[in-house]
């Protein structure tokens, strides 16, 4: 694979993380407003259990969308930057 090969699938990547994190964040306001709609009718002993994995889920997401997903694309930006200058593209 050559270096205009690998700028051209790390740009592909950066577009599709961008895309699947946009996905992601609609996707966990949707569960979220599910979530808190079912939350006043659910009370029975499943719904400790439940509870612990929710949070534990809903926290994990939350940070990915709130620090890592937007570091993960800016790492690829300044890759691309970097990469982009090696090449020579304007």
């Amino acid at each position: 694979m050559s270096m205009n090969d690998t700028f051209r699938e790390m740009r592909n990547f950066h577009a599709e993380l961008g895309r699947f994190n946009d996905q992601l964040k609609a996707s966990m306001g949707d569960l979220q407003s599910n979530h808190e709609r079912v939350s006043p009718i659910w009370q029975d002993d499943m719904r400790k259990d439940y509870d612990s994995q929710w949070q534990e889920f809903d926290e994990m997401m939350k940070r990915y969308l709130r620090r890592e997903g937007s570091d993960y694309v800016q790492f690829l930006d300044q890759k691309l930057q970097a990469l982009s200058r090696y090449l020579g593209h304007r």
